[in-house]
């Protein structure tokens, strides 16, 4: 399994905060690769969002050369959401399974029902 990476949270603030570097000065894409020991083509990736991730170190040494809080710059992504890699068409069986565990429970669907709506009174 591959380390965390985090997103650089907008390309556009990245070029910003080179042009007001600590010390009044810009940094270029050459000078804030040799300060984080990267390539210029890895920063240059950063500002055109073609790879907008880098490992957590990389981040802390970018955000150290600009003088900037590590989350002013980077994020860390939230986890994928359940079921949202299924992306065949196919069922997803857990989802079936929780469908199934409420309709066993006696909940109903809004709107899916002619008699009238009561609470949910669990199981006697």
């Amino acid at each position: 399994m591959s380390d965390a990476r985090l997103h650089l949270t907008d390309p556009a603030l990245l070029r910003s905060l080179m042009r007001w570097a600590p010390g009044g000065r810009s940094i270029d894409v050459r000078g804030l690769a040799w300060r984080v020991g990267v390539s210029k083509s890895k920063i240059g990736a950063l500002l055109s969002g073609e790879r907008p991730t880098v490992t957590p170190e990389i981040a802390a040494r970018i955000c150290a050369a600009l003088g900037v809080r590590l989350d002013a710059l980077f994020f860390e992504p939230l986890s994928t959401p359940m079921g949202a890699d299924n992306f065949g068409g196919e069922r997803n069986e857990q989802h079936e399974r929780t469908l199934d565990a409420d309709a066993a429970r006696g909940s109903q669907e809004l709107g899916g029902h002619d008699g009238p709506i009561g609470p949910y009174r669990g199981r006697p």
